[in-house]
């Protein structure tokens, strides 16, 4: 959750008697400055469609609020009769039907059935049903109680059997797809405060969102002139790094961070003045843009951080620039190669080695790509404690192999060991220091590390990292 005091107060959700939301302001704004469709996320009870309802009143909308989970496709459209004289159908309107509409809530999406999701696709994205245009409609916003896991943890109660992952098409039409804060989240002042239900001044929200809406939406042409060559740089470099985190987006996804970047930005000047900083609008927009936020497991709000500042500072270098070329390098230990042969200075290679060796996930990898690292660096560069000690640490378990015993009996180690004992022969009195280290390697990740990954597979992995760091051809 992003943190409360970073946004000053405006009163735009507390205005509305919404508490806890302030951080959600801008974007908020943006959504309804730029008519953008909108995903809220979060437990039962939490205000979400309190608080569309009140933003429609106050912007003074015909609202339709409906259960996505109960309708059925004629409650939208009205009931079909056969136009007298045509192969066509009329819709007789009904009082809950969709054409007359201004803003649209869809409530419980997560429930929806699959059919009537996809009838849903035009009306969110193109403001169409039924083929027809929908002249009148302006805004299209959804609830969803976060999905159930696929093996709930029944002893702590904490998710929603029938709430279902909505469809990646559905979710990739809201650029804004918002988890919204839970009683835990809230802060002593803001429970008292909900509460208290203290009253809301009806009028003076509805004024004061009113033009606050159309100011945002007459900044937001001239910044997107201003911030164009930026925005381009860091989106780009935002959507590489979400892929290299496993967090893919589409292209369609991509020019909407960009679009959106720009709405909370104006929504923040609006807001705050003038300091408003454009990097942590970015930021901003790149917490509350991905489709992921409404998947079992969204993403982290530290490696989305992580992913913002790279981005951010890429996009804040020239294309010449040294450091630029490495940071556009995905692949963390190419990036360290990269730095090597620019010339970079040790201070330099030794955060990419932190980043790199911290940041590896599988236990295997980082011992391989710590030894290669250690080997390739030790005489040519004077690397920082801080890169010099993990490395060594991690290294020391290949380049000082000490003897161990390990009972074996009938079952997967033996089986693994009985591998090994067949591939080791032909290294036995090898001089190579390549050969030497794939030997240690092999034998100093028995049995832990190999009854966990594939050793065979972590050697080939090991052999690719050695070469990188050209550390091939080397003898004692």
């Amino acid at each position: 959750m992003i943190e409360n005091e970073r946004i000053t107060r405006t009163g735009i959700t507390e205005s509305l008697g919404i508490q806890g939301w302030d951080h959600l302001d801008p974007i908020l704004l943006a959504a309804l400055a730029t008519e953008s469709p909108l995903l809220l996320i979060g437990p039962h009870g939490t205000a979400k469609s309190l608080l569309v309802e009140r933003l429609a009143g106050a912007l003074e909308l015909s609202m339709r609020h409906y259960n996505a989970s109960l309708i059925n496709y004629d409650d939208l459209v009205g009931i079909p009769l056969p136009e007298a004289g045509s192969n066509h159908l009329q819709f007789v309107s009904t009082p809950g039907a969709i054409w007359e509409a201004q803003f649209v809530f869809f409530d419980e999406i997560s429930r929806c059935r699959p059919d009537l999701q996809n009838k849903m696709f035009p009306i969110v994205h193109e403001r169409r049903i039924a083929g027809i245009r929908l002249e009148q409609l302006r805004h299209r916003w959804a609830a969803m109680n976060p999905p159930a896991p696929e093996d709930p943890d029944t002893t702590t109660g904490e998710y929603y059997l029938g709430s279902e992952a909505l469809d990646p098409a559905l979710v990739d039409r809201f650029p804004f797809v918002v988890p919204v804060p839970n009683w835990r989240q809230l802060s002593k002042e803001n429970r008292r405060r909900l509460v208290t239900r203290q009253p809301t001044n009806d009028h003076a929200a509805a004024a004061s969102l009113l033009e606050q809406v159309q100011a945002c939406a007459a900044l937001i042409e001239a910044l997107e002139d201003t911030l164009h060559d930026w925005l381009i740089d860091y989106v780009v470099s935002v959507v590489d790094l979400l892929e290299q985190a496993q967090l893919p987006q589409s292209p369609r996804r991509a020019y909407m961070l960009a679009r959106s970047v720009v709405a909370v930005h104006a929504a923040r000047m609006v807001l705050e003045g003038d300091g408003a900083e454009l990097e942590y609008s970015a930021e901003l927009t790149l917490t509350f843009g991905l489709p992921q936020n409404a998947s079992e497991v969204p993403p982290s709000r530290a490696k989305l951080i992580a992913i913002h500042r790279q981005a951010w500072e890429i996009s804040s270098l020239s294309e010449d620039d040294s450091w630029r070329q490495v940071l556009e390098e995905l692949d963390p230990a190419r990036r360290i190669v990269l730095a090597d042969q620019l010339e970079l200075g040790d201070a330099d290679i030794s955060r990419l080695i932190t980043q790199a060796v911290g940041g590896e996930t599988s236990d295997a990898r980082r011992v391989g790509l710590a030894t290669a690292i250690f080997v390739a660096f030790q005489q040519r560069r004077d690397l920082s404690a801080s890169a010099w000690e993990p490395l060594a640490q991690i290294a020391t378990k290949v380049l000082e192999p000490r003897a161990m015993s390990s009972p074996l009996r009938p079952g997967p180690m033996t089986d693994i060991w009985n591998e090994i004992n067949h591939w080791l022969p032909a290294l036995e009195d090898c001089t190579e220091l390549k050969l030497r280290l794939e030997r240690n390697y092999v034998l100093c990740g028995f049995p832990e590390l190999w009854l966990r990954y594939d050793w065979k597979d972590a050697l080939e992995q090991f052999r690719a990292d050695l070469k990188l760091f050209n550390i091939d051809e080397a003898t004692e």
